[in-house]
């Protein structure tokens, strides 16, 4: 695994963790009944399970078409900025040999060196705009795959009643857990169904 997709998967992990506790937390609080009203839905509903996150990343397919977009997108983006640069190169070492051999009038070696900056600093600049766009398409794709998760599990947990849904990853902050609670197998069988289904109609899953 190389580091962009430790980045990818780092990055989608965080946002889903934030994002499921964001959502369940508020939905719990608007579903809660009043005092003294218990019911065996409501106890139900004080339940904790929890996912393991780095588990959903490797294995929820979206996640993985999503990565394969975006790496392909990087490589041609990089591929494209890279010909620039041998250009770049080819006519900086040209201009340096004609110089060299006086091949080339004072006025002729300015204008050429002016030319050669300007490209030079346009090429930085493509590749300034190359990180920042790549960095906003894996913000946008990791967001797109966590709608995809979140409204899965609003409707996975309308007769689960569960109170939160946590996310687990190795290392974190939950070091030890049940693993009766554990639904991540579920979840991701359940995600790559709809994912399937929606796939072959080329639409996004998280509708």
């Amino acid at each position: 695994m190389n580091t962009n997709q430790i980045s990818f998967i780092l990055n989608v992990v965080l946002l889903f963790a934030v994002a499921v506790l964001y959502y369940l937390h508020f939905s719990s609080r608007a579903a809660t009944p009043s005092a003294g009203v218990a019911t065996s839905s409501a106890a139900a509903g004080q339940q904790v399970v929890y996912i393991n996150t780095d588990s959903l990343v490797l294995n929820y397919d979206y996640v993985s078409d999503l990565q394969k977009d975006l790496e392909e997108r990087r490589a041609n983006a990089e591929k494209q900025l890279v010909l620039k640069q041998r250009q770049f190169q080819q006519e900086a070492e040209s201009f340096q040999k004609r110089f060299s051999a006086g091949l080339m009038t004072e006025n002729e070696a300015k204008s050429t060196q002016t030319s050669l900056l300007q490209k030079e600093q346009t090429l930085r600049i493509e590749e300034q705009n190359l990180a920042a766009g790549l960095m906003e398409t894996e913000r946008k794709l990791n967001a797109q795959w966590l709608d995809s998760v979140i409204n899965y599990l609003k409707e996975y947990n309308k007769d689960k009643n569960y109170q939160f849904i946590l996310g687990y990853q190795k290392g974190g902050t939950i070091l030890l857990s049940n693993d009766k609670l554990d639904i991540t197998n579920e979840v991701i069988k359940g995600l790559n169904e709809r994912y399937k289904v929606v796939k072959n109609t080329k639409t996004e899953p998280n509708k």
